[in-house]
């Protein structure tokens, strides 16, 4: 299947989840995270809470923001290096809810998509060329290279100047959005798990491929 056609169909796939497990009765109540539950061993609820939404509109407002980001990337990232920022900002979420005591439950993707959107500027600050195979990707030169980075950089940037307002506001506990309370943490821990999980799998493509190279 064609890389863009692959993409399309998984952040469709990802979309008719998320919408359904919101219009499932009872489907949110019971997978999102909360700490008496994680505590007494519902540990699964770290993803499946990813997965709920506190209500309707938050998850719409996730599901249009999934595909805006993936469609948006999908010039410059594959489905597969986009999928590994997404997964990133999932396993920095998660790690996030279980080490804050200070957090009583939680529901949404937002952190995770800001994994995926810090990923997809990982991938454009290298400038390389979208592939069918991104562990051979070239790094491309000229000016489509210089766009791809000079949007990555403006990305971070931007997700990082959004962190860091958000994070000096006042009266954290009273910020919401779209009705529903907004936890900060897991953004900034969703950046960081996206950013890192990408630059640990290109460092593996860098360090495996001479090895591979040398077996053929």
């Amino acid at each position: 299947m064609h890389g863009d056609g692959k993409l399309a169909w998984l952040a469709l796939a990802w979309v008719a989840l998320t919408l359904g497990l919101q219009l499932w009765p009872g489907a949110a109540a019971l997978l999102r995270f909360s700490r008496a539950a994680y505590e007494s061993g519902a540990w699964w609820q770290l993803l499946t809470s990813q997965g709920v939404h506190l209500s309707g509109p938050h998850a719409v407002a996730n599901a249009v923001a999934l595909l805006l980001i993936a469609t948006a990337g999908a010039r410059f990232v594959g489905a597969r290096d986009q999928f590994i920022g997404l997964a990133g900002g999932y396993i920095g979420v998660a790690l996030v809810l279980a080490f804050d005591p200070d957090c009583a439950y939680y529901a949404g993707a937002s952190g995770a998509l800001h994994g995926l959107l810090a990923g997809n500027a990982v991938h454009m600050l290298r400038g390389a060329g979208k592939t069918s195979e991104p562990a051979d990707a070239p790094v491309t030169t000229g000016r489509a290279a210089a766009v791809a980075r000079g949007l990555g950089l403006a990305m971070l940037a931007g997700l990082a100047l959004k962190l860091w307002l958000q994070d000096g506001a006042t009266a954290p506990a009273g910020q919401s959005w779209l009705g529903v309370p907004v936890y900060q943490p897991a953004h900034a821990a969703g950046m960081a798990g996206g950013v890192i999980l990408v630059l640990l799998v290109l460092a593996a493509r860098v360090f495996s491929t001479p090895s591979e190279q040398q077996s053929g």
